[in-house]
C-alpha cells in the first residue's frame, strides 16, 4: 500500500472507532436512581444531555430520553435548557408496552434519543449555577 492509502485507512478506522464510542456513551446505568445533565423538553418527553452545547444541535447524540408523570411533564417546558437532576428509574427500551413508545404515569416516551434505556422520572430539580 502507498503511504496515502495507509493514512486514509487509519483515518477511516479512527472515525469508525470514535462513532462506536459516541454511540455507547449514551448508556444509562440501569441501577441508577438519579440522572443529571442538561435538559431539552420536546413534546411529551425530555432529552437529557451530558453537555450544554448539545442542546443547540438538532438531533444531537448521545442523549437519554425520558418523561415525568403526565401532569409534571406538561408543566415542565420551562426547565428546557437548564441543568437538572431527575430522580426515578431507568427502564429498558426493550420492555416498552407498544412498538413505538412506553407509558410512564400517563406520559408517552418515544425514545427520540434511541437509547437502550429511558428514564421514568418521578421528580426533577433544577441545579442553580450549573
Amino acid at each position: 500500500m502507498t503511504r496515502i492509502a495507509v493514512t486514509a485507512a487509519l483515518i477511516a478506522a479512527s472515525v469508525f472507532a470514535g462513532a462506536a464510542t459516541a454511540q455507547s456513551s449514551n448508556a444509562v446505568d440501569p441501577s441508577a436512581t438519579s440522572f443529571t445533565g442538561w435538559v431539552k423538553v420536546t413534546g411529551g418527553e425530555f432529552e437529557l444531555y451530558s453537555e450544554q452545547r448539545a442542546l443547540a444541535q438538532p438531533f444531537s447524540r448521545p442523549c437519554v430520553s425520558g418523561a415525568l408523570p403526565r401532569d409534571l411533564q406538561r408543566s415542565s417546558a420551562d426547565i428546557s435548557g437548564q441543568k437538572v437532576t431527575f430522580t426515578g428509574k431507568a427502564v429498558a427500551w426493550a420492555d416498552r408496552d407498544s412498538p413505538t413508545s412506553l407509558d410512564h404515569a400517563g406520559s408517552r416516551i418515544t425514545n427520540e434519543c434511541r437509547g437502550d434505556y429511558v428514564i421514568a422520572a418521578d421528580s426533577v430539580r433544577v441545579l442553580r449555577g450549573g
